[in-house]
């Protein structure tokens, strides 16, 4: 592992623990009012004589979507940083200098490359949707490494932003949907 490394695997244990919390009470706050929407949608649609009264409910597994992929990733990046800020730190200058054609090169020049090497990848923006995103995670990955040095790196952070937008969006859709479904309900 490089000192890059170290540091990104550190800096995102603490992210990750710093905001535990909040992503759980975000994926709560979204599941209630869309399981609730699904709840009265199904009421809805068995008691519905033509095909349309399962909209609700098809709508309500739309909104649930977001939700099922944010806390899979949420998941799968909390089992994956457990234990990095846990490893041993490598400080630069620590290792060995090599000179190569009469110059020296040390870890300090060695971690500046990486991260000039990272700049430039983020300048590539070669993806069709988000290319900011692809771009900067590509970069994270090279500054970190690679994925061996940066496993959290792995999933696309595109899907994961995408999944996190439709869950913020999920919560006031699900409490009007549930409103609009226990409406038709009273009404019948």
């Amino acid at each position: 592992m490089t000192g890059n490394s170290d540091a990104m695997n550190r800096t995102v244990a603490d992210i990750v623990r710093l905001v535990r919390r909040p992503g759980r009470l975000l994926l709560t706050g979204a599941a209630v009012p869309v399981g609730v929407f699904a709840l009265l949608a199904l009421l809805l649609g068995l008691e519905a004589e033509r095909w349309t009264g399962w909209l609700p409910l098809v709508l309500a597994g739309v909104l649930a979507v977001p939700v099922v992929v944010l806390a899979v990733r949420r998941r799968r990046l909390q089992r994956v940083t457990e234990g990095l800020a846990d490893r041993p730190v490598t400080i630069p200058g620590s290792g060995v200098v090599v000179v190569v054609e009469g110059r020296t090169q040390g870890p300090a020049d060695e971690t500046l490359a990486a991260w000039g090497e990272a700049a430039a990848e983020g300048r590539v923006r070669t993806a069709r949707w988000l290319p900011r995103v692809e771009a900067a995670q590509r970069a994270a990955v090279r500054a970190a490494g690679g994925t061996v040095n940066a496993p959290y790196l792995k999933d696309d952070l595109r899907v994961t932003l995408v999944a996190f937008l439709g869950t913020v969006a999920a919560i006031p859709l699900g409490v009007l949907g549930a409103f609009a479904s226990a409406f038709a309900l009273l009404l019948r």
